[in-house]
């Protein structure tokens, strides 16, 4: 990505996520408004630098550790103001803003990317990154709001009612944010999975290669398959369901990072050059 774009988000970011800690920390309503607002412009910039490494590569760009670590900021800043603008939990672009700008950071020190082969440059895996970013984004607000929950309900539950439970949303609050982020993000991981199921049967002639990254995507998408089961006919909206999106977070973290770091593959981060010379 142009890399003054990229200094310029993680400046807003920064800047936003230093005011939201404040209007926590204080309660100043300024500093909550004119924080979201940099988060909000930081978001803007990112966006428009990806469309530029789009222009400038052909391809989405998520190729490599540090591009795909760049999108799930993207995505996952772009879950939070969306869910914001209707069901504002004011706690979250405090946690949501540092998490993105680690996400950057990480991403500016890592090796740059290789060069994309042509097989990229298809509609179907545009459509797969973005769903998936934009549902690891939005089932990271659940895994946020579960964190919360149990934080809440164990404070709630030993009567320590201090200036700490009082800025953390009610338990009700909560649980609302974990129902319609687990919902809307369960959908876009689907339709992700969906659409690189349909780009490996098109490119390598199978939907599904059991590379270890898939296998874990699998495992992943069952223990959220599972959680929304069990919400929504069991009725754990409590304690139980939140351990469990804690879990399955964790699993969808290491489909993400230690699948992609740890094993080989075409899904590797390290192994883009050796398959796609196969591909061009």
């Amino acid at each position: 990505m142009n890399s003054g774009l990229e200094w310029g988000v993680l400046a807003l970011y920064l800047a936003g996520s230093i005011l939201q800690a404040a209007y926590v920390v204080g309660r100043r309503e300024r500093a909550y408004r004119v924080g979201l607002l940099l988060l909000r412009m930081g978001f803007g910039v990112h966006s428009l630098a990806i469309l530029a490494a789009w222009k400038a590569w052909g391809v989405f760009p998520a190729v490599g550790l540090g591009q795909s670590l760049s999108v799930a900021a993207w995505g996952l800043m772009g879950a939070l103001l969306i869910y914001n603008l209707r069901s504002q939990v004011r706690i979250l672009p405090a946690l949501v803003g540092p998490l993105c700008v680690a996400a950057l950071m990480a991403a500016a020190w890592s090796a740059p990317p290789a060069v994309p082969p042509r097989a990229l440059r298809s509609l179907w895996v545009t459509v797969h990154v973005i769903c998936l970013m934009h549902g690891y984004g939005l089932l990271a607000l659940t895994f946020l709001g579960s964190l919360l929950y149990l934080v809440q309900e164990a404070r709630l539950r030993a009567g320590r009612l201090d200036g700490l439970s009082e800025r953390l949303p009610s338990l009700a609050r909560l649980d609302g944010l974990i129902a319609k982020t687990l919902v809307v993000g369960f959908g876009f991981m689907t339709l992700g999975m969906i659409a690189g199921m349909v780009y490996a049967q098109l490119t390598l002639g199978s939907y599904w290669q059991w590379s270890p990254k898939e296998v874990w995507a699998l495992i992943t998408w069952l223990l959220y398959a599972a959680l929304l089961h069990v919400r929504l006919v069991s009725g754990w909206r409590g304690r139980r369901g939140a351990w469990l999106s804690v879990a399955a977070f964790a699993a969808l973290l290491f489909t993400f990072l230690g699948a992609g770091l740890l094993f080989g593959g075409y899904h590797s981060f390290h192994s883009l050059t050796h398959w796609g010379g196969s591909l061009r």
